[in-house]
């Protein structure tokens, strides 16, 4: 019997693959292809807060950094607002 997976299953694991466990490890290469867009890239938490800080400062937009960084708009919204909050990206 095989199962189904359901459209909610099936995004929990595409988000899954955008973002890595925590390392520790910064990679400033992953962060620059993303923020660039040039093409996609897992990042780690901390990558994904430099890089949409970076796309920020740089007049990007929160609906910019759910694309580059394959997140939800809800969360890009709200990790923008963090970060400006945070005065990272002035």
């Amino acid at each position: 019997m095989t199962h189904a997976i359901q459209p909610d299953q099936q995004n929990a694991r595409t988000r899954a693959v955008w973002l890595l466990p925590e390392d520790g490890v910064i990679d400033p290469i992953a962060i620059d292809l993303a923020t660039r867009g040039v093409r996609p890239v897992a990042l780690t938490p901390a990558e994904r807060r430099i890089a949409a800080a970076s796309i920020l400062a740089t007049g990007g937009t929160p609906n910019t950094i759910a694309k580059r960084l394959h997140m939800a708009h809800s969360t890009a919204r709200t990790l923008a607002e963090q970060i400006t909050a945070d005065g990272i990206a002035a």
